[in-house]
């Protein structure tokens, strides 16, 4: 059965792409067939994938607003194994056409046919906002991971993405649900993590806590390259520490 993964948080600079991008190229390196879709207009995810943003003739803007079927809008990437529904600042226009509509929050879902069972894995990448763009796509998936840096000022964040989990399932997807939180920047020898993560495993228990990702230089330079950590640096920590976080995510 197909999955269907969100990396969201509603705080920017949180490795959100970067483990959506990642994550997708270890799934595949593991035999599964990963279809990335990206719902930010500033296209972070094609663009780390090697897709130069707004050249193609249709793309998600275009799928979700009823102009392309889902077929034309999938590509193959460079990865063996990974997909890409691409994005652009067409997208920007989105909120503003379709805002007042009442179908707006699952036009999304919708569109996301038979077609796509094909593949073992749709990761979607939001744009950090509270939008219908983010709705849109929590209204879409299934499974919700918070990637975040363990700061206090970003507990506040968390918070948001709960309410926000909560409004959606009632609203539009009784599927979806808060699944992990993942640390980012991580230094698990500093007070501060040690905090946070003692916060976050009394208020969503032990489970919720994925492994966390550590502050790895080549994480971010690979999406100037095109590439996921798994070409650019396959033997830094980033690509450790992303295939750890993904075994657990895959054997789940």
């Amino acid at each position: 059965m197909t999955r269907f993964i969100v990396f969201a948080n509603r705080k920017g600079g949180c490795g959100k792409t970067t483990t959506a991008v990642n994550v997708a190229h270890a799934l595949a390196k593991k035999g599964n067939s990963v279809l990335v879709i990206d719902t930010d207009p500033q296209a972070h995810a094609t663009i780390s994938l090697g897709i130069v943003p707004g050249i193609r003739s249709a793309d998600i803007f275009h799928l979700i607003t009823g102009k392309s079927p889902l077929k034309d809008v999938i590509i193959k990437t460079h990865i063996d194994g990974v997909s890409l529904i691409p994005s652009s600042r067409y997208l920007l226009s989105f909120e503003t056409e379709f805002s007042s509509q009442k179908e707006a929050a699952t036009r999304l879902s919708k569109r996301l046919t038979k077609g796509i069972r094909r593949f073992n894995y749709l990761i979607f990448d939001p744009p950090p906002t509270a939008g219908l763009l983010t709705i849109s796509t929590l209204a879409a998936a299934r499974e919700v991971y918070v990637p975040m840096q363990m700061h206090f000022l970003n507990l506040e964040g968390l918070a948001e993405m709960v309410r926000m989990i909560y409004d959606v399932s009632a609203a539009w997807n009784p599927d979806l649900r808060l699944t992990g939180i993942i640390p980012t920047f991580f230094n698990k020898n500093t007070r501060i993590a040690k905090e946070i993560t003692d916060d976050v495993i009394k208020h969503f228990g032990k489970e919720s806590l994925f492994p966390g990702i550590r502050m790895n230089i080549s994480l971010t330079e690979a999406p100037g390259h095109g590439k996921s950590i798994f070409e650019y640096a396959p033997g830094s920590a980033g690509a450790l520490d992303y295939m750890e976080l993904t075994d657990q995510i895959d054997a789940m």
